[in-house]
């Protein structure tokens, strides 16, 4: 007889029911909790891909953006502003918009030109006459080209991977120092450059600053222009004599103005009395 048959154990069809009944009550007690977990992990996946995404996606979109309205060689300082607004947070789209906004409205109060404005290449003029700037507007543009730079200077400073466009911030806050004559406040910017050069190992920009501050100390504002007699002609050339200018005398300059010219008055009254003397017919007496 095959020894399968004589292990027959007495119940063991109960402890099999029994055993199935229990898996039964297990899954109909835990079987909704869990499908329900696993519900909500796949939608928190989902929706954690579906942001993901539509991160991507804002990013794509402000990078086109912004290369849309930089092509062309004449960008709009308002586009450019709204972009840096639109876009705050996107990587370093805010930070590249200011910069570029900031270019244009040094290059406005150095030119003289509205920025945006056609430009004739053949003179340099604007092609309309209004699209001239007059000195508070260039010095507007000036100041509004400084305040960008320090908001731009705001938003990557803390930011070590942004470093590059801090230094970039620093030049243009320099440059626009040195156009309001506050070297003090230039070499300070550029010095600043140079420090985060040296942090960053981007020796450009390093040598960039250096070569500014090397200027700057060339402008001694105690420096003499030269005299004629200082200038050394080159081959071919001739050195121009320059005409002396008047020398003021010493003393009551209103008083002695006013003599001279009272003494010049009663010369020419005596010139003319003579010469009207001279031209007068001689008289023969009887």
């Amino acid at each position: 007889m095959d020894d399968r048959q004589t292990d027959i154990k007495a119940g063991a069809g109960l402890e099999d029911s029994r055993i199935n009944k229990e898996f039964i009550d297990f899954l109909n007690k835990w079987s909704s909790p869990v499908i329900l977990v696993f519900a909500v992990a796949a939608l928190v996946w989902a929706g954690l891909r579906w942001m993901e995404q539509q991160k991507i996606d804002k990013i794509n979109s402000a990078f086109g953006e912004l290369q849309a309205a930089t092509m062309g060689g004449n960008p709009s300082p308002a586009s450019l502003n709204a972009l840096a607004e639109t876009y705050a947070g996107v990587r370093a789209v805010p930070e590249i918009a200011k910069l570029t906004t900031t270019d244009l409205y040094l290059a406005a109060f150095l030119r003289g030109v509205q920025p945006g404005s056609e430009v004739s290449r053949a003179t340099g003029e604007p092609v309309n006459e209004t699209d001239k700037l007059d000195e508070g507007q260039r010095l507007a543009y000036l100041d509004q080209a400084g305040q960008l730079a320090q908001e731009v200077i705001a938003l990557s400073e803390s930011d070590d991977g942004k470093a590059l466009l801090t230094m970039h911030g620093l030049i243009r806050a320099g440059a626009v120092a040195e156009c309001k004559r506050d070297f003090d406040g230039a070499k300070s910017y550029y010095n600043r450059v140079i420090a985060l050069a040296e942090k960053i190992q981007m020796q450009s920009l390093g040598s960039f600053g250096q070569s500014r501050l090397d200027a700057l100390d060339l402008l001694d504002p105690s420096m003499v222009l030269p005299s004629s007699s200082d200038l050394v002609a080159l081959p071919g050339e001739e050195i121009p004599i320059l005409p002396e200018l008047p020398v003021i005398p010493e003393g009551d300059e209103d008083g002695d103005a006013g003599d001279a010219g009272d003494t010049a008055g009663e010369d020419a009254a005596t010139t003319e009395e003579e010469e009207s003397a001279s031209e007068q017919p001689e008289i023969d007496q009887p």
